[in-house]
């Protein structure tokens, strides 16, 4: 039986699809260090917990690969976002071609007919501007291989992209430590348009001591050091709910993405984000304290 979450389903802009409030990274299952059937357990229970949005790329090692092992009977369960334009070790494939072949490849690593949603995955934005990636990305709904188009990325990229005004989807990063994308993905769900915002976790930075010894990560660190925010000021709560609660419940966020290997990671962060909002005075607060310490930091792609 599915353990299915009590927050309501969210309507994903104007795909019109109803999905979870979390979604699941499945950046995690495509390292090749992770073996098959781990992988296909996980996924299938992160779909009888109730989560129906599954985030992944042609970038993410063998993701692709074990998500269609996986689930390609469980097809009609959930709603599949991959992104095209990086490849195996994120190499960049800008070109209308590439965008198609490396699609192709999706589909035929993820057993499926057609993909829900295409994201650009972090296109810079002179990239953007040339104008043969956003031909290229569109050529795939005409073509039938995915149902609607969209675009991750942050900052001056994700500003452009949203001008363009023909993306159904997009992928931003949002947490208590990354608010440079607070007004474009409330502009975006103005537009109509469905948004997923990955690291609200802030690769968990919030809430340490000392400095992540990943470098990716890491980068996280001197934002934190900068805020000086202790958990007084989120009420006394954890880090993990909080941040959650913050990027999960902000203005015209869709679903929320995160991704582990442990099930009782992910039924955690489900709990917290079905805890709902965090007080508005602590919003307020996280906000402010972003808007008056932060130098001009962009959006961590």
């Amino acid at each position: 039986m599915t353990e299915g979450p009590t927050t309501p389903a969210r309507l994903l802009g104007r795909t019109g699809r109803a999905v979870s409030a979390l979604g699941f990274g499945s950046v995690p299952v495509g390292r090749e260090s992770y073996p098959s059937a781990a992988a296909g357990k996980l996924l299938n229970d992160v779909l009888d917990a109730g989560i129906t949005l599954i985030d992944t790329a042609a970038a993410y090692g063998k993701a692709e690969e074990e998500i269609g092992k996986a689930l390609r009977y469980r097809r009609d369960e959930y709603t599949l976002v991959t992104k095209t334009g990086a490849t195996d070790g994120y190499a960049p494939a800008w070109s209308a071609r590439e965008i198609r072949e490396t699609t192709e490849r999706s589909l035929r690593r993820l057993r499926a007919d057609v993909i829900d949603v295409v994201l650009l995955h972090t296109c810079d934005l002179e990239t953007l501007q040339a104008g043969e990636v956003v031909d290229g990305v569109q050529a795939l709904r005409e073509r039938q291989l995915t149902r609607w188009i969209g675009y991750s990325g942050d900052s001056a990229a994700l500003e452009y992209a949203l001008g363009l005004g023909i993306f159904d989807v997009v992928e931003a990063s949002y947490s208590p430590l990354d608010q440079a994308n607070r007004p474009l993905l409330a502009a975006a769900a103005q537009q109509d348009v469905g948004v997923l915002v990955k690291r609200p976790l802030a690769n968990g930075v919030p809430g340490r001591s000392t400095p992540p010894e990943d470098e990716y990560a890491g980068r996280y660190w001197p934002r934190w050091q900068a805020l000086g925010l202790t958990r007084d000021d989120i009420g006394g709560l954890e880090w993990l709910e909080a941040s959650l609660r913050f990027a999960a419940h902000a203005e015209g966020v869709t679903c929320a993405l995160t991704g582990s290997r442990s099930m009782d990671h992910m039924r955690a962060n489900l709990a917290a984000i079905d805890a709902g909002p965090l007080p508005a005075d602590i919003v307020q607060h996280l906000e402010q304290r972003f808007d008056e310490r932060a130098d001009d930091w962009p959006g961590l792609t």
